[in-house]
Parts: C-alpha cells; structure tokens; sequence
C-alpha cells in the first residue's frame, strides 16, 4: 500500500521524528565545532579563567569584555547611524547584538553564543506618491570565531574546551540549570558530541523504519529509493560538515 493511500495521521508521529533528527543534526553538527585543548595541563578553575578573560587587552575593541546578567561574561553592542535626509527621502539604520559566555567549570568549558538583529528602513517619494522600503533581520547561534579569537586562545591555554552553542539559554545560567534538571542522570556526565552524536544517526532510522512499517512489504525499487534518499541526506551532511571545518585533510595524520 502506497503512503498517499493512508491516513494523513501517520504524518503527525513523522514530523515529530523529523524535528528530533533535525534538531540533532544541529547540535551534533555545532559540536563538531568545539576545540579542546592540546597538551596535558591542568584545567584553572572557572574565577581564574575569568580573571584571565576580562584581563585581556581589548583596546582595539569599541565594545569590552564584561560580567554578564545571567551568564559569567558578555559583549553587549548597539550602533544606530544618524538619520540620512535628503531633499525628498529619509533613511535610518540599527543594530544590536550580544555575545555570551558561560563558564561551565564541572565539564571544563567555556560555552558562547550570539544574538544580533538589525532594520533598515528607507522613505521616499516617487512624484507625488510617498515609498517606504525597510529591511529587518534576525541571527542567533555560534559566534564568528574572529570576534572570539583572543578568548577562544586564552581558554585553550587555560586547559578548558571551547565550545559554541546553538541556542541562547545554552549560554546562561538559568538555562543550564533547567537542561541539568531535565537531563536523566546517566546522560549528564555523558560528553555532548558523544550523545547528540547517537542520538542523530538512531532518530534518522526510526523515521526511515516508521516509513516502512506505514507502507507496508516494499518492492526492490521502494528499497532502492529509501537507500538512494539516505546515501543523499548523508553524503551532503558529510560535505557540508567538511566545508565548516575548512576542508581538513582527514585522509593523513
């Protein structure tokens, strides 16, 4: 029995597969970007690495390096340029953003995420007829690495992980107490790569599996399909992995 000849139900329970598989690709992906510490040193604890950080010198930078609200440090910016007037036209520009830190002493890393959002907006008038065009945007996730490049450096050397992160709440301490409260006991001590990286390749079977039973005994072309789709979601999940990493030559040591 074709999946168009079932009931539309069987989608809801797939959807929700599909969410987790995502979800976990996103975070396995993201923790791919983490760098650890080379050499065998002993981690300093987490009020010395801050010391450490807000020390740096930070004079080329127009925004420091401070205590955070409800993480360990922050980079908090807001720029908006003066309005534009012309004889016939009005423009106006802003943006802010925040970068966070959160120093997670009992796994030895320094967590980081960035939140930055901007608009435009430009008014005008076409003979009699008054334009307004405008632009707004919106970005969350891991850090630009040339913004974090003398805190990721400072960290390494202090024998802790830098660790990017995906979502805002990863990145304070409110959030890390409610993910710690919600986590089962034997996945907290569990390392994030090792568990977002099961917990991908299993939820992408299930859904495969889930489609098979819906569908029923599959023919050789339906196998042949099904294989042919995950040789294409894999094989460009590689490729794209590769490229955030800069192309490594993983086939020499």
């Amino acid at each position: 029995m074709s999946l168009l000849d079932q009931s539309p139900g069987w989608l809801v329970p797939y959807l929700l597969l599909m969410l987790l598989m995502l979800h976990a690709m996103l975070e396995f992906t993201v923790s791919l970007l983490a760098e650890r510490p080379r050499g065998k040193c002993k981690p300093a604890t987490a009020g010395e690495l801050r010391q450490r950080l807000l020390s740096l010198d930070q004079s080329d930078q127009p925004y420091p390096l401070v205590g955070g609200r409800d993480c360990d440090l922050e980079i908090a910016w807001e720029r908006e340029e003066p309005p534009q007037r012309g004889r016939f036209a009005l423009s106006r520009s802003a943006s802010r953003g925040c970068l966070r830190f959160l120093l997670d002493e009992p796994r030895g890393e320094l967590r980081m995420h960035q939140v930055t959002s901007s608009y435009v907006y430009f008014l005008s008038f076409s003979g009699w007829l008054p334009r307004l065009a405008g632009y707004a945007g919106f970005q969350a996730g891991p850090p630009d690495s040339a913004l974090t490049k003398e805190i990721r450096q400072a960290a390494l050397r202090s024998g802790w992980t830098v660790r990017p992160v995906l979502w805002w709440f990863q990145a304070t301490h409110g959030g890390a107490r409610t993910l710690q409260a919600i986590t089962q006991a034997p996945f907290r001590r569990l390392p994030v790569r090792l568990f977002w990286g099961m917990l991908y390749p299993f939820s992408f079977a299930l859904g495969m599996a889930y489609l098979v039973v819906v569908a029923g005994p599959l023919n050789s072309s339906d196998w042949l399909l099904l294989l042919g789709i995950a040789a294409i979601w894999w094989g460009g999940w590689g490729f794209l992995v590769w490229a955030l990493l800069g192309f490594p030559a993983f086939w020499r040591r």
